[in-house]
């Protein structure tokens, strides 16, 4: 089976090469790259949630075999991606997914609260680093927080314009993953996520910051194997091949 990876503002798709020591050998990792980052540095990068979400879904469903099944990550921004993905691949290409996981993100329906896309550089790189998000070595780099600067706006813009009117909840069961740190991802009624599936929704709790992810990669790879396994797609894998 697939797991469709989505990463947070600014993250191109390298981010998620370290899991795959970590990932069930049953599960292959696909790691969707945003027009503008990473690999697709010399495209355009885009300011509308909604281009974004076609763009990956054009990515994910040309990539998808007829009998092949599929999971979704999404980390921070690629939570709201990871949602919109998900309600894309279900109407167009009539297939649901197996199991979606949220990560480091308050419900979509929610709406931003700051407006980070609209601050000076300066600023801008400010709030970058005390999000953690930049190395130390990096911190004082101006040539490439500079280099940078025009995606991140970019990614906050396209969150922070977002709107989500109606949730369109999933068949499947899904996992919401947060770091104990990261305040702004758990500062929510927990039970609004209960409207994004009529399946079972589940938390799980990471002593971590906002990048716990990277913090506690084995942790994090090892708690999607288990609910995996848990809800039988990796043994119906197994058995497949």
């Amino acid at each position: 089976m697939k797991l469709f990876c989505l990463p947070y503002a600014g993250g191109a798709s390298t981010i998620f090469s370290t899991w795959k020591p970590y990932i069930d050998p049953t599960i292959e990792i696909h790691a969707l790259e945003l027009p503008g980052h990473g690999t697709r540095m010399t495209e355009p990068v885009l300011t509308d949630l909604h281009q974004v979400a076609d763009d990956l879904y054009l990515q994910a469903s040309s990539s998808l075999k007829a009998t092949e099944s599929y999971a979704i990550f999404g980390h921070s921004m690629g939570a709201v991606l990871a949602y919109e993905l998900q309600k894309r691949l279900r109407m167009r290409l009539n297939k649901e997914p197996v199991h979606v996981f949220y990560s480091g993100h308050f419900p979509p329906h929610i709406p931003e609260k700051k407006v980070y896309h609209q601050l000076s550089d300066d600023q801008l790189k400010k709030v970058i680093i005390a999000m953690g998000g930049v190395p130390e070595e990096l911190a004082d780099n101006h040539a490439v927080l500079d280099f940078f600067l025009p995606i991140l706006r970019a990614d906050f813009q396209l969150l922070e314009t977002y709107q989500c009117d109606e949730v369109d909840p999933a068949a499947c069961p899904i996992s919401i993953f947060y770091g104990t740190r990261d305040l702004p991802s758990v500062l929510f009624d927990l039970d609004d996520w209960d409207k994004y599936t009529n399946d079972d929704c589940a938390f799980f709790e990471f002593d971590g910051d906002h990048f716990f992810i990277h913090q506690l990669t084995n942790e994090v790879v090892e708690k999607i194997n288990v609910i995996l396994k848990r809800i039988g797609v990796l043994e119906k894998c197994t058995r497949s091949t």
